[in-house]
């Protein structure tokens, strides 16, 4: 039954509450930096390197924890504060984490892979547009390590392809179905990682969803929102997620990272993290 299924209790899935180390690769861009500064707050994270591309010109910048200064000139000391290294700088420094955290690109995927291997750690891949190449390397890597690979970290997000699955099987084929998602003007890929994933789950409920009812919107500032609809006879339902703060998926990561933490090999989705079946 679907309230079963939606047992509030089984949302968010417990996690290890001891410490949980973390390498952060792509620490230079949006979201490396809050996933950084965010893990630097409280004990529950050890930030073990923030790793950035070797061509970066961000290496050797220091970011600094939410509730430091906002310049991070003013930082005091280097023990409030983790510098961007690169991989290069790290040579041949001993590493080891739990989880390896990579927000950087399709180009910096397979360097993220390589960097968890080195310190023996799960693998936690949020970046968007992935290509069938490094898709399948991180595939193969799973059976040897654990490896989450998610468009979106929101556990909003993950709930709410649970239910287009659910509302796509219970209304059938007379409600037609589309997909508008909005984001920020620099947004690259389109349309987003979410909304393709939005779109499967609907269609692995068996419908018929048409690649041109799936518009995506770029401009302002808008971190992101995602609206489903099912159209039927006389009426219509909608499905919408906000994001209001991009430390939503920040912390989403984190939370992820927690998780994988322990892990046995094996490929692993956000439908795993919050314990529902699609």
């Amino acid at each position: 039954m679907l309230h079963d299924t939606l047992d509030a209790r089984r949302i968010a899935s417990p996690v290890d509450n001891s410490s949980t180390s973390i390498i952060v690769f792509g620490a230079s861009g949006r979201m490396g930096r809050r996933i950084v500064a965010l893990a630097m707050e409280g004990r529950e994270f050890a930030l073990r390197a923030a790793v950035v591309r070797d061509s970066s010109s961000r290496a050797g910048e220091r970011i600094a924890p939410v509730s430091a200064p906002a310049s991070l000139s003013a930082v005091p000391s280097a023990a409030a504060s983790i510098t961007l290294k690169t991989a290069k700088t790290l040579g041949n420094t001993p590493l080891s984490a739990d989880v390896v955290i990579d927000f950087s690109s399709d180009a910096g995927a397979p360097h993220a892979l390589a960097l968890a291997q080195r310190a023996g750690s799960a693998l936690l891949v949020g970046t968007t547009a992935l290509s069938d190449r490094s898709i399948a390397a991180l595939k193969a890597a799973s059976a040897s390590c654990a490896v989450l690979v998610t468009p979106n970290t929101s556990l909003g997000v993950a709930l709410l392809s649970v239910l287009v699955q659910h509302a796509a099987r219970a209304l059938g084929p007379e409600y037609g179905c589309s997909i508008v998602e909005a984001h920020h003007s620099a947004k690259k890929d389109a349309p987003s990682g979410t909304a393709l994933r939005l779109a499967s789950a609907a269609r692995d409920a068996g419908h018929a969803l048409r690649d041109d009812q799936i518009l995506a919107l770029r401009g302002g500032d808008v971190i992101g929102e995602h609206t489903v609809r099912f159209a039927g006879p006389g009426e219509y339902l909608e499905l919408t997620h906000r994001a209001t703060t991009r430390d939503l998926f920040a912390r989403g990561a984190l939370h992820c990272a927690a998780w994988l933490k322990g892990r046995p090999p094996g490929w692993y989705t956000m439908h795993d993290v919050i314990e529902l079946p699609t």
